[in-house]
């Protein structure tokens, strides 16, 4: 009887449980389950990753670092020669300010500290047995003064990728004409920056080395695409900085790192020895290589060595560049002099500030509306840094003469200048990064949200964005066609009606927004028509600091004139700076 019981109590337990689940519902289950914790860790690193990129900082100070590192390229050199300073000393503080702060900067791609320090011993043999032989004015120039470089810069034994992931492992073996006259006037290379991948974006970062961050705020990009570069030097790792510009990328991160930089006429430099060694025709004259510095002065006098074409053993295509005679026109004075820039009258001289009108949306045509709306405004602390440039000048009696973008066919500066590089390169943007191997499709996109692509979401986008472009564009002849009605047009707003064969400047921030975080620029891109469009025309473009915005960030703008106008570009920036009106801000300043 107890047992009946005991059954019939267990049956009717088991008739109250609920119904065994099949094994195979279970791993489904259980499987999900899992999927949705993996997803909620993932998301939680994602959004603490970024957290993290995107919370402000202080700047990077480097409290150890002499004075004598803010010093310009030409005083430090001076003090070599005198023996004030050692080259020893000063290539060892360069060297101390990079390994401290690059951790929190990641602007270095190499550096070739210890072969630096031998070459600065060196060079202070030279300068005491030029004192014994009283020859100190046979050496170099800037002898025993530290140099940083682009990565996108061949240097013989180092990397040289240009942030492409197929060339990762890719060493240099010769260095450019550029890089070579550096190296003869006696500048010592410590160390080379951080580049965008391809070198064709507006910030610094790539999946060789990572991402670079910028000295008056972590937060915030260097620019690009020499952003490693103008990080390292603002932050005193260097006096100058050798950089390369296709579409901004001297001015963008003398921008953000408060530098004074400068794009070349075009053709006046030669690009051989960079990441475009193997491009000729309008791609040697759109692309220019170039220089930021903390100091106005170090401008010319570098320019001018570096400037002319090279010779016909370096490039058979020596004639595609500036010849020397055209060179020594744009930068009057002798190659490597340490005089500075020509000094303009500023009586008279036709100064152009460009703005946007405030009521822009009723005075452009409809098709132009959304062009111009995908143009971000201008920033009221540029607007304040241009309008104290402006009223100086004025004061001085330059003849202001003030316009608006909208009348200058903004909207059709991206197009210009994005038509006359895909009309004047061999390959697409896409074969450039694929390296020669098979080039990608949309399943790229799938990758790269898996985290398996080899490129950087600014190369896809722009790979894709030449597809669109070509897909819906006009015959590329029409565009050309088009793109010379804008330069015209440019030209035409230079011109000085006073004055037959006379040209002035425009003045008008490097971008729109200052300051801006890691990432904004994706959805900023077309603000790049500010620096691009002058490489498309190849005006010379000089990059003027301003100081400091209230929340720290440098503030820049942009003097442009038209081609071989470089002394007068480079002139009125010495101007401003001489008179305080532009400065250079080290990070820590107050604003």
């Amino acid at each position: 009887a107890t047992t009946a019981t005991t059954a019939a109590t267990a049956a009717a337990a088991a008739a109250q449980l609920p119904p065994q689940l099949p094994r195979r519902d279970i791993l489904r289950n259980a499987s999900q389950a899992a999927c949705f914790v993996a997803s909620s860790v993932l998301f939680c690193q994602v959004l603490l990753r970024l957290k993290k990129r995107y919370r402000s900082t202080k700047p990077v100070v480097v409290e150890s670092a002499p004075p004598f590192l803010k010093w310009s390229a030409i005083r430090l050199a001076a003090a070599i020669r005198s023996q004030e300073l050692s080259a020893a000393d000063v290539i060892e503080a360069s060297i101390r300010v990079l390994e401290e702060a690059n951790p929190r900067l990641n602007a270095i791609a190499w550096s070739r500290f210890d072969d630096a320090r031998r070459e600065a011993l060196a060079a202070d043999d030279r300068v005491r047995q030029a004192t014994r032989s009283n020859s100190l004015h046979d050496l170099p120039k800037f002898l025993g003064v530290p140099l940083i470089l682009k990565e996108a810069f061949e240097f013989p034994g180092q990397p040289y990728s240009n942030g492409l992931l197929e060339l990762k492992n890719r060493p240099g073996t010769r260095p450019g004409p550029m890089v070579r006259r550096l190296l003869e006037a006696g500048f010592v290379v410590v160390a080379s920056g951080n580049v965008s991948e391809a070198c064709m974006w507006m910030e610094s970062y790539n999946t060789v080395y990572g991402r670079s961050s910028n000295p008056f705020d972590t937060s915030r990009t260097p620019g690009g695409s020499s952003g490693g570069t103008a990080a390292a030097v603002a932050v005193l790792g260097a006096p100058v900085g050798v950089t390369a510009d296709i579409g901004g990328s001297t001015r963008i991160p003398a921008f953000f790192n408060g530098l004074f930089g400068h794009k070349a006429t075009g053709g006046l430099l030669p690009n051989l020895g960079t990441h475009l060694d193997n491009f000729h025709g309008a791609v040697c004259r759109i692309c220019q290589p170039g220089v930021v510095t903390r100091h106005v002065e170090d401008l010319v006098p570098i320019l001018r060595i570096a400037a002319g074409p090279p010779s016909a053993e370096e490039d058979p295509l020596h004639h595609e560049y500036l010849e020397w005679e055209a060179a020594r026109m744009a930068l009057p004075g002798s190659p490597g002099s340490p005089q500075a820039a020509t000094l303009p009258d500023l009586k008279g001289l036709r100064v152009v500030p460009l703005t946007f009108h405030k009521d822009w949306w009723k005075r452009v045509p409809l098709k132009d509306l959304i062009p111009l709306a995908l143009i971000s405004s201008i920033s009221q602390p540029l607007l304040e840094a241009q309008d104290r440039a402006v009223e100086w000048l004025r004061s001085r009696g330059a003849n202001i003469c003030p316009m608006h973008f909208e009348d200058l066919a903004v909207t059709s500066w991206f197009e210009t200048w994005a038509d006359r590089n895909q009309a004047s390169s061999e390959k697409s943007f896409r074969e450039v990064i694929c390296c020669g191997r098979a080039t990608f499709g949309l399943a790229e996109l799938l990758r790269y949200f898996c985290g398996r692509s080899k490129h950087t979401a600014p190369a896809l986008g722009l790979a894709f964005l030449e597809d669109v472009v070509e897909a819906v564009s006009p015959p590329v002849e029409k565009r050309l066609r088009k793109a010379e009605v804008v330069q015209a047009q440019l030209e035409a707003a230079l011109a000085d009606p006073a004055k037959d064969g006379s040209y002035g400047v425009f003045l008008l921030p490097t971008l729109p927004r200052h300051g801006c975080k890691h990432d904004e620029l994706l959805l900023r891109v077309f603000d790049s028509c500010f620096t691009s469009i002058w490489n498309a025309t190849e005006f010379p473009a000089t990059a003027l600091p301003m100081g400091l915005a209230p929340n720290g960030c440098p503030l820049g703008l942009q003097i442009v004139s038209v081609r071989g106008r470089d002394a007068l570009t480079l002139g009125l920036a010495q101007i401003l700076a001489e008179a305080g009106v532009a400065r250079c801000p080290t990070p820590g300043d107050d604003p």
